[in-house]
């Protein structure tokens, strides 16, 4: 088989997965990844890709893969895979493709978040800071409108990195949860890309802080605890057709699991 016939054949399994995730059959789409890993070399196939179809969708897919094993209780291998993607993907990737790197680092930073421990958090947050958001803070006006998904993340990365204590920049990061101004399509496209809604990330963010302020001023935390409440509110009208069907049901598991959390820290001790 020649290189050029591989390298369709790795885009063409990324989006049959890509198609079958957005049924909602992680197990299956596993499979499909696992089949394409077995082709995809990401020195001789990363760079032909971006320059013939203008992202790496097999390194996305395979990123977004990393939260799904998490997700499914397999999380040793979630973690290999987050290195692999790190060590062997991520660097075949331009500096200048800010998206797709965002896209690649936003599972995985979420699946080192998750496994609650200070060092893998601040190793999430390095990458993260490294790759995606202090270019696109440099880059300032001209940093394409999807930077502004970068937020909720770091600041759950921050707050996790901080052991629970408080971090330099914490006000500014709490003034700015409190006076967000979000496009609308920041809900869909995240749903879309990272199996989670846009308004559960910012939940999260707000619960984090609420912890972290909590230990300062009860008010300041109760105010973070109440936002927190009103973005789910989103969330649940996002993740729930009128008919009551799941539209998502990794984003609704996350939901819910940030909704008890919320509500058990609002309730008095």
């Amino acid at each position: 088989e020649t290189h050029h016939q591989q390298y369709h054949q790795c885009r063409a399994l990324a989006f049959q997965a890509d198609v079958m995730r957005r049924y909602g059959k992680y197990e299956d789409t596993l499979s499909v990844i696992d089949e394409m890993k077995s082709i995809y070399d990401p020195q001789l196939h990363s760079r032909v890709l971006v320059k013939e179809y203008v992202s790496d969708h097999c390194t996305e897919i395979v990123a977004a893969s990393t939260f799904w094993l998490h997700h499914y209780g397999r999380n040793d291998e979630a973690l290999r895979l987050c290195d692999q993607v790190i060590y062997t993907m991520l660097p075949e990737i331009e500096a200048t493709e800010l998206v797709t790197k965002l896209t690649i680092l936003i599972p995985i930073c979420r699946t080192l978040a998750n496994q609650r421990e200070t060092s893998t958090a601040e190793k999430a947050l390095e990458l993260f800071k490294t790759h995606v958001s202090d270019p696109a803070a440099r880059a300032g006006g001209k940093a394409h409108p999807a930077m502004g998904l970068c937020v909720p993340i770091i600041i759950i990365l921050k707050c996790c990195s901080s052991g629970g204590g408080a971090y330099a920049d914490l006000n500014t990061d709490v003034a700015y949860m409190l006076n967000r101004n979000d496009p609308d399509w920041f809900e869909s496209t995240y749903l879309t890309y990272f199996d989670a809604a846009w308004s559960t990330m910012c939940a999260e963010a707000c619960l984090c802080l609420a912890k972290i302020t909590g230990c300062i001023s009860h008010d300041e935390s109760h105010v973070l605890i109440k936002e927190g409440l009103k973005c789910l509110e989103e969330s649940a009208n996002t993740l729930e057709k009128e008919d009551g069907t799941i539209v998502n049901s990794m984003a609704r598991s996350y939901y819910s699991q940030i909704l008890s959390e919320l509500e058990n820290l609002s309730a008095p001790v």
